[in-house]
């Protein structure tokens, strides 16, 4: 393969990377601004929100390509809330960012989910989190 090609091809790859909107979910303020710092070099950060039913309007609203949510949020959970919006919205990747690192709670996001990152291991994971999904959607056949 022709190397210029191929730089080429990599460039485009982090271009649309870049692109990819992202919807943040979780009631700790702190945790919302830093995660939103963290992403919005990487990607286009297009909203935040701190409760389930927000995050359920604000996907119909937006319309990004991954939600990153909390799991334990007031009004209704990250769980049920990408159940909701799953219903409706299939193309949607959801990305679990939650201090839960029990089994049960995982079960239950990954059903859902593109991935699962423990927030205190979001600098190193979650990047690679939301490519990974991102990657999988485009090289699935629809």
């Amino acid at each position: 393969m022709n190397p210029i090609h191929h730089s080429s091809d990599a460039y485009e790859r982090e271009q649309k990377m870049k692109g990819t909107r992202i919807l943040l979910a979780d009631d700790d303020p702190p945790m919302l601004a830093a995660t939103a710092k963290l992403l919005q070099s990487q990607f286009e950060v297009v909203g935040m929100v701190s409760d389930g039913s927000s995050l359920i309007e604000a996907a119909f609203r937006l319309q990004p390509d991954v939600i990153v949510t909390d799991i334990s949020m007031p009004k209704m959970n990250g769980i049920e809330a990408a159940r909701q919006i799953r219903r409706s919205l299939p193309g949607i990747k959801f990305i679990f960012l939650t201090m839960h690192a029990a089994n049960g709670y995982r079960r239950r996001a990954q059903a859902l989910a593109a991935g699962y990152v423990l927030k205190s291991s979001a600098r190193e994971q979650l990047g690679q989190s939301i490519r990974a999904a991102m990657r999988s959607s485009v090289e699935t056949p629809i």
